[in-house]
């Protein structure tokens, strides 16, 4: 005699009624983005040798345009580990992220058990327009 257990009853149950809800979801706002014929003109965009992006990248990291939570880091904190290209096709730009992990981590204020391993730096004009905190809780 095989006997189901209520509780597997019950998660047989809920993943059914997610994957109906799921399927039966109209098609997400972006899907009804115009698309142009060519998607990427033939010059644009240039993307750059890494290595002078982290360079520039590190120039605005000695002018103190990298702070996370209040504390600004420098050179000797961070560890420069991936450049991302990122092209929207809405407006036609493209973004350049900066991924870093720390040398040690940071701990988050006011979370005792959260640290603060990595950070992304997005680049405009050889400045740093965006940061974000790449955090780990223990």
């Amino acid at each position: 005699m095989n006997v189901r257990s209520p509780c597997a009853a019950r998660q047989a149950r809920t993943v059914l009624a997610a994957w109906l809800l799921w399927t039966a979801m109209p098609a997400t706002p972006l899907a009804a983005v115009n698309v142009p014929k060519h998607l990427i003109h033939p010059d644009t965009p240039k993307m750059e040798e890494p290595d002078s992006l982290v360079a520039r990248y590190l120039q605005a990291v000695d002018r103190g345009e990298l702070a996370v939570f209040g504390h600004t880091l420098d050179r000797s904190m961070i560890v420069p580990v991936r450049v991302e290209y990122v092209y929207d096709l809405s407006s036609r730009t493209m973004r350049i992220k900066v991924y870093s992990n720390l040398n040690e981590p940071l701990a988050v204020p006011g979370q005792g058990d959260c640290r603060i391993l990595g950070v992304s730096a997005v680049m405009e004009d050889g400045s740093i327009t965006e940061i974000e905190s790449h955090v780990w809780v223990k």
